[in-house]
């Protein structure tokens, strides 16, 4: 068959790239827990409706653009495929009074894994002598990254709310490349739901958030750390336990993440002890978590999470120094909580 006709200046159009060549490109990025997916129609809006009649407390935004999360195209309507890929972050948990998510361990995902894919969409296309478009998604756009996650088979959403793989567990940060290169679907080989009988996150939630394979925004630890822009409540902050940034207790009493592995990049990685933490001043909070996600709290929430989570584990002689500051947030914290400087 003679080749394709072109025209002086316009490379000639080409098929589609087979998942071996995604792979390799996906390889080269340290990602290889991937797949691919036709763009699929509009969502069904059952959960996130659900999810917004709940309660958003400070997540109002998730309404705002409630539209845009039900269309996968939404952010780039040319796209002809979705790359879908699940990063392995830290597992282990630090031994510490004072408690912080392990997916903060590192440095921030959000900025390591959105410069990935990016190259990667950059290389499929100057590979191939082509100029597609594409966008990278990472947790900071309006797109539905579970449900995708889901119909591309990286794993089944369980009754924490979270994409857990029945190989690697739910320590994972999801990534997404809409493109407009013609890449083959390729299925990652979960999907099915795989909790059967446990309810081991619902029943070890300590402020019962979980309901319904959702998470009650407003009750979630994670949320009132890293969201909640005011007070917490103290019948809440009773069961803090010490958490100052997120919570994991749903994923550690998952039996699935026995399988977790460690973090896929050293940069992931990381452990802080409480005297360090407890050091930290407003004049080297920025320095302290420089590239890191907890940087976006900002100082006044970061020692109101502090305080929360000394009072929660009875330590309110290192209170009261926090109190003393005199920041206005931290004062109304303590005050809902009865303490004093």
């Amino acid at each position: 068959m003679p080749a394709p006709a072109t025209v002086a200046g316009v490379s000639p159009p080409v098929e589609s790239l087979t998942f071996a060549t995604v792979a390799a490109a996906c390889a080269r990025e340290g990602l290889d827990a991937l797949a691919v997916i036709a763009p699929p129609g509009r969502l069904d809006p059952a959960g996130l409706d659900a999810l917004i009649a709940d309660g958003l407390g400070d997540l109002g935004w998730l309404a705002d653009r409630r539209e845009q999360r039900l269309d996968p195209l939404a952010l780039l309507p040319s796209a002809r495929a979705i790359l879908a890929v699940a990063w392995a972050y830290q597992a282990e948990a630090g031994d510490e009074v004072l408690r912080r998510g392990r997916y903060a361990a590192g440095k921030d995902y959000h900025v390591l894994l959105r410069e990935k894919l990016a190259r990667i969409g950059k290389a499929l296309a100057t590979g191939h002598d082509q100029t597609w478009a594409s966008r990278a998604l990472v947790d900071s756009a309006p797109f539905n990254e579970r449900t995708v996650a889901r119909l591309a088979g990286l794993g089944w959403i369980g009754r924490n709310a979270l994409l857990i793989s029945p190989t690697t567990g739910s320590y994972r940060f999801l990534g997404f490349l809409l493109t407009e290169a013609p890449l083959a679907v390729q299925h990652g080989g979960h999907g099915a739901d795989r909790c059967g009988s446990c309810t081991a996150c619902e029943r070890r939630c300590p402020t019962a958030a979980l309901v319904g394979r959702r998470v009650l925004t407003t009750r979630c630890i994670s949320y009132l750390t890293i969201e909640h822009q005011g007070v917490i409540a103290r019948e809440l902050a009773t069961h803090f336990a010490g958490w100052w940034f997120g919570c994991d207790i749903c994923q550690e009493v998952c039996p699935w993440n026995r399988f977790a592995p460690p973090a896929a990049d050293a940069r992931l990685a990381g452990h802080e002890l409480d005297a360090d933490l407890l050091a930290v001043t407003a004049a080297d909070y920025d320095q302290h978590f420089a590239g890191r996600a907890i940087r976006r709290l900002g100082w006044e929430r970061f020692r109101r999470n502090l305080l929360v989570a000394l009072w929660s584990v009875g330590r309110v002689d290192d209170c009261r120094p926090i109190i003393a500051e005199g920041l206005p947030l931290v004062v109304a914290q303590a005050e809902e909580l009865g303490l004093t400087a």
